[in-house]
């Protein structure tokens, strides 16, 4: 009997995310999203008050940013331009975890500068945001980071 409810309520919720995915792709503008998906890390890391979870936050978003962007560069149908323009905001988003971890010649961000550094980088990133991927291949990435 159980299994019986199971199998239709999965379906349901599994439907129900699929049309809030659809939905949240059509109506927004990629660019925006983007902005906001930093803007609600960026609140989260000042929001914390232990300095170690501060770097888990940022850590954790730089790392489904490039997460996103790898699973979105290996699709065969992109374009050269849409390739070029992943490759630097995985270019951007890597030297972002090397500078806030430490990593090949950068120094670690200090714990105290963490929030500061959490408002450069997003900054960093709407300025970025200027490089031209096609509505599609955002659209994908938004959506991949929504599922991570």
């Amino acid at each position: 009997m159980c299994s019986k409810l199971f199998k239709p309520l999965l379906i349901s919720l599994f439907l129900g995310f699929l049309l809030q995915c659809s939905a949240f792709a059509q109506s927004s503008n990629p660019s925006e999203k983007f902005k906001d998906y930093f803007n609600e890390v960026v609140q989260k890391v000042e929001k914390e008050d232990d300095f170690d979870q501060k770097r888990v936050i940022l850590n954790d978003s730089f790392e489904n940013m490039m997460t996103a962007y790898k699973r979105v560069s290996s699709m065969n149908r992109l374009s050269p331009e849409d390739r070029d323009g992943i490759a630097g905001l995985k270019s951007n988003i890597s030297a972002k975890l090397d500078e806030l971890n430490g990593r090949n010649g950068y120094d670690q961000v200090e714990d105290i500068q963490l929030d500061d550094f959490a408002n450069y980088a997003q900054n960093d990133f709407e300025q970025a945001n200027r490089v031209t991927l096609s509505l599609t291949t955002a659209l994908l990435i938004i959506i991949i980071l929504l599922l991570i």
